[in-house]
């Protein structure tokens, strides 16, 4: 029995490791996506300075060169910012403490914001792009309100039926929509469990997957393998994505057969269907009479359009 309860906290323990280190990831890259945030602001404002240079009068260089210079002691401040936060991240991967991960998480979260309100700066200096949660945010505002906090614990099933049915139905639309505004066709629910807002449940492992059988079992979305962590999500039907890829073809005038490493360098919302999906794309295209099926020399198949 005292076996068992040392493997049970084992196993736990792992899983709590692994957990930090998907949370983790998840800073670093956020991390990442405000030095290229810095990066276009500086190159924005060295274009404004070189302007402000050539079209002021003479007598305003002087001026014009100390903005510059105010200007880019505050991005160096930032820059210096960026680096503490960096290297207490990469301190957290070389040794994880989770129980110290967890006092510097939030800091370390409100210090990344603030720095890229203060990237950002002044309205219209760059457009600050919308991350997957904020877009959500937009339209399920109570994924913040204190309020509604309850629904991040899952309803007891047997003694409140209709309160379960109605937690897994609401929060199929947010997954759904989610996978909508981050342009994801496959979710990697193992992943989720490090993303806002996904990352604020009770227990994570067991309302994701609640929340992807929901999901299925809408037909709104299938498991990719038998250990059900894969989940292909259909915001848009296969027939709307051929539409599209048929669209996009005949605006780029594609007369040559149409290969898949085509499709995924359009960066567009259709360049990284599965490639399963983009076969079925083809097939349908060729049902409707649109176009026809071509297999290379290497065995690739690509899709030669007809005009209408």
């Amino acid at each position: 029995m005292e076996r068992q309860k040392d493997k049970t906290q084992d196993q736990q323990s792992k899983e709590v490791e692994k957990t930090t280190q998907s949370e983790l990831e998840a800073l670093r890259k956020e991390l990442q996506r405000l030095r290229e945030l810095k990066k276009q602001k500086e190159v924005k404002e060295r274009e404004s300075v070189q302007k402000r240079e050539t079209e002021d009068e003479i007598e305003k260089e002087d001026e014009n060169i100390e903005s510059k210079v105010e200007e880019k002691s505050g991005l160096d401040t930032i820059e210096e910012r960026l680096n503490e936060i960096d290297k207490f991240l990469v301190q957290s991967f070389e040794q994880i403490d989770n129980s110290s991960y967890e006092d510097n998480a939030e800091y370390v979260e409100s210090q990344l914001q603030t720095l890229e309100q203060e990237i950002v700066g002044e309205k219209g200096v760059i457009e600050k792009k919308l991350s997957p949660y904020e877009k959500l945010l937009e339209n399920y505002p109570w994924l913040e309100e204190t309020k509604h906090e309850f629904m991040y614990f899952i309803p007891d099933k047997k003694k409140n039926p209709n309160d379960y049915k109605s937690w897994r139905t609401e929060w199929a639309k947010v997954v759904f929509d989610y996978a909508k505004c981050a342009i994801l066709h496959i979710l990697y629910l193992r992943q989720l469990h490090s993303e806002k807002p996904f990352k604020n449940f009770d227990d994570r492992n067991k309302a994701i997957n609640e929340i992807a059988e929901e999901l299925v079992e809408q037909n709104l979305a299938k498991f990719l393998n038998k250990q059900k962590d894969q989940l292909r999500v259909y915001w848009k039907t296969l027939e709307i994505w051929a539409e599209d890829i048929y669209n996009w073809a005949l605006e780029f005038g594609k007369l040559d057969p149409i290969l898949i490493f085509e499709i995924r360098e359009a960066d567009r919302e259709f360049s990284n269907l599965p490639k399963l999906d983009l076969e079925e794309v083809f097939r349908i295209l060729s049902k409707d009479n649109r176009g026809f099926i071509i297999k290379t020399d290497d065995d690739q198949i690509a899709f030669k359009i007809k005009l209408e």
